[in-house]
């Protein structure tokens, strides 16, 4: 407290904006660190088994089609899992919780388990097109009951990989990502 008293009325000012302004960075960088990040497991509206899908063979792009179309994966319609599900293990309590969605012509409120910043873009399908698999950044969903966030998406996990590419000149330009 000597120290702040030793102080001119201005000093003393521009050291509690200093304070309040490392706060502020302190907290915006809080949220920066886990925007990205869900609780998504926890919260999902039916227990989704990813690897008993797996198991069977089904590929991921066949329920997150987009993959190869669009930016987003696509999380699955109801329609899409009940054009198996209409025939396959209907007895199953999950699969009648399905079916309920499907009755009621309700979507199923699914939470993502990937969620990227506003001010990020990201296109899926030419990490696709380039031979990026989908474990790359999402883990090995394939062996996962409930997918969950085991890779976090942050701008080093992305300019990593892209550190790699031939064309990472072009890749580290920012626009690539900020728009």
């Amino acid at each position: 407290m000597r120290i702040l008293g030793s102080l001119s009325s201005r000093q003393r000012l521009i050291a509690g904006a200093a304070v309040i302004g490392f706060l502020v960075l302190i907290v915006v960088a809080a949220l920066l660190v886990t925007s990205g990040q869900t609780d998504a497991a926890a919260e999902q509206p039916l227990a989704f088994n990813h690897e008993i899908h797996a198991q069977r063979g089904i590929q991921c792009q066949y329920c997150h089609y987009g993959v190869t179309k669009s930016p987003a994966a696509v999380i699955p319609s109801v329609e899409l899992c009940m054009g198996c599900h209409q025939n396959v293990r209907t007895e199953s309590p999950i699969i009648q919780e399905l079916a309920g969605y499907w009755e009621r012509q309700e979507p199923i409120p699914w939470k993502r388990v990937y969620e990227q910043p506003s001010y990020v873009y990201f296109n899926h399908q030419p990490h696709i097109a380039s031979g990026v698999t989908c474990g790359a950044c999402h883990g090995d969903v394939a062996s996962m009951t409930v997918a969950h966030q085991v890779v976090d998406h942050t701008m080093g996990f992305c300019l990593s990989c892209h550190a790699d590419q031939q064309n990472k000149d072009a890749l580290y330009d920012c626009a690539v990502c900020h728009r």
